[in-house]
């Protein structure tokens, strides 16, 4: 089995799940961060020998961790909204809950998930555009000065689902044209630790593009049928069970 995990509203997301079936993934299913958090009924264990979940979704599907092949991770946050709070203290508190269950849940699947969830993100790491810029140097990536500002606002492409003129999945890069050296948006997603980063950049009369920002949640239609065939080879490849 596998999976796409995503918000309802996610059309990156919904784009690549119809391009999945088109090419005859299956089974495919497409599990929403609140389905996952509304089961009906639901089993999840922790040991010395790992971790696993077994849930029975509302429209009655049984959801396995151990018969899950290959996940494209596209959670962003735990769904809290719908719930009733009388206090800020107690919204606070159930959003902690609910992000750490899920974060749970997610870990079960993350040696088969593109991306894999950690500690400062869901499906990747969310950095601010520093940080961002420090790696993209690492990487070998010509990067404009740094603007640093006590605003708490993010800036365009630190981490918010930017534009992504560049898509890596893998090895791989997908996306705008670029005549520089792709091997630096290779290594930058290495450095990251996601297998599938959006990488937005700045273009000026005509000089090379400049690095303009990261994210482990970008727009993935830009890497359009080219990108579609190569994540079904990679999600295909990333159980060892998987056909």
């Amino acid at each position: 089995m596998w999976l796409v995990l995503c918000d309802p509203a996610d059309r990156p997301a919904l784009w690549a799940y119809e391009g999945l079936r088109e090419r005859g993934l299956e089974p495919l299913e497409l599990v929403s961060p609140q389905t996952l958090l509304g089961s009906t009924r639901s089993a999840h264990r922790v040991g010395r020998l790992g971790a696993g979940f077994e849930i029975t979704l509302p429209d009655g599907r049984v959801l396995a961790s151990r018969d899950v092949d290959g996940v494209l991770n596209r959670v962003a946050a735990a769904p809290f909204g719908y719930l009733p709070f009388t206090t800020h203290a107690d919204a606070e508190y159930a959003a902690q809950e609910l992000r750490a269950l899920l974060l749970s849940l997610l870990s079960c699947l993350a040696p088969v998930a593109v991306n894999r969830p950690c500690g400062y993100g869901l499906c990747g790491a969310w950095r601010p555009a520093a940080e961002w810029a420090a790696l993209a140097i690492r990487a070998g990536l010509p990067v404009p000065p740094a603007r640093i500002s006590s605003s708490p606002d993010v800036e365009p492409g630190a981490g918010t689902g930017g534009r992504g003129d560049v898509l890596v999945l893998g090895e791989h890069v997908f996306g705008s044209p670029v005549a520089e050296d792709e091997e630096a948006y290779v290594r930058l997603a290495r450095l990251a630790g996601t297998d599938l980063l959006g990488i937005d950049l700045r273009r000026e009369d005509g000089r090379p593009a400049l690095f303009a920002g990261a994210s482990p949640l970008p727009d993935l239609r830009p890497g359009g049928e080219a990108f579609l065939d190569h994540l079904l080879k990679h999600l295909t490849g990333l159980s060892p069970g998987a056909p």
